[in-house]
């Protein structure tokens, strides 16, 4: 049986965890957003040299998106076991994530299912939580129940999945790093209840939210570590935290400093501290997109935020 357990992971990067990985095991950060999701901030490649560090994997797995994965699976030459992924924002908000066992399968995948779905509306694919998991069970992937007691209607135990669904799932997401109270002991104790293996990420959408939590399994190959979770032999370790919802409010804060002090002084404090670029942080935050996009998926929604974006209108029969 997989487990779970709330600890601060900070304390296993880096000596611990390249101590495990010599002894075969591979801790891997199972959900995580980058730049080529509409709410996410990091760069490939300030991922990648940050996995390098902590001695972590990734799985990139932006929404709807797969071009963030393609080129995190380029930079895995670096040394950094990179596992390829996406999650799918379904027609009615839920969320469901797909980890594939190949580059090859994953771009097959994209090209021929959500290519062109992606041109109607990229954030809600037309499609709901069933249709895209019967969809995804004609591939080679893990699939995977994220957040499933989350906020707002991105978790599908909302929707009162029917069992025939639930045996199609191979895993529930136990540690969440941006649910909050019972969120994540429901969906421990839920995933259980179900026989699932279970899988943990950070969901985070900037560089410092990264490995916040974290899917440890005995393994060497993607393939391997895959079957682990389905076999239920994962262990998943990490904390919950609002950084993401922190980072939203205090970009007032952020604003005011750049006008005390020299600007390349303040884009050099924000690379130090492992952020992201000044720049492009207050670009992208301060993009209405990025703001709605963030409350539609992380706040509990209402019926007139929902009406206010042409991408977002579908989801009031819902609520």
């Amino acid at each position: 049986m997989s487990e779970a357990y709330f600890k601060n992971v900070d304390v296993i990067k880096g000596p611990i965890l390249s101590l495990l990985k010599k002894e075969g095991y591979l801790a891997v950060d199972m959900h995580y957003h980058t730049r080529f999701s509409v709410d996410g901030m990091a760069s490939i490649s300030s991922v990648i040299n940050k996995c390098k560090k902590d001695v972590i994997g990734i799985a990139v797995t932006d929404h709807n998106h797969y071009e963030g994965a393609l080129q995190a699976n380029k930079l895995s030459k670096k040394g950094v076991f990179v596992i390829p992924g996406m999650e799918v924002t379904c027609h009615n908000g839920a969320h469901i994530l797909l980890h594939f066992y190949t580059i090859k399968e994953f771009k097959e995948f994209y090209q021929t299912q959500f290519k062109d779905r992606i041109k109607k509306n990229p954030w809600f694919i037309d499609l709901d939580h069933e249709e895209v998991v019967d969809l995804a069970s004609k591939y080679n992937c893990l699939i995977t129940a994220p957040h499933p007691f989350g906020p707002g209607l991105i978790g599908i135990k909302r929707f009162n999945p029917s069992a025939s669904l639930l045996k199609k799932i191979h895993a529930v997401e136990a540690i969440n790093g941006c649910c909050v109270g019972k969120m994540n002991t429901k969906a421990i104790a839920w995933g259980s209840l179900l026989n699932k293996g279970f899988t943990g990420g950070s969901d985070g959408h900037c560089l410092a939210e990264l490995g916040t939590s974290l899917t440890i399994c005995k393994a060497d190959t993607v393939e391997e570590f895959l079957n682990q979770i389905k076999q239920k032999k994962s262990i998943v370790i990490g904390k919950e935290e609002k950084l993401m919802e922190d980072a939203v409010h205090a970009v007032g804060k952020f604003i005011r400093e750049e006008e005390k002090a020299p600007h390349k002084q303040i884009e050099k404090m924000w690379r130090d501290r492992g952020l992201l670029e000044w720049d492009y942080f207050k670009k992208k935050i301060m993009d209405s997109h990025f703001l709605h996009h963030f409350n539609s998926h992380h706040k509990d929604v209402t019926k007139e935020h929902v009406m206010k974006h042409q991408h977002t209108k579908h989801l009031v029969k819902y609520l």
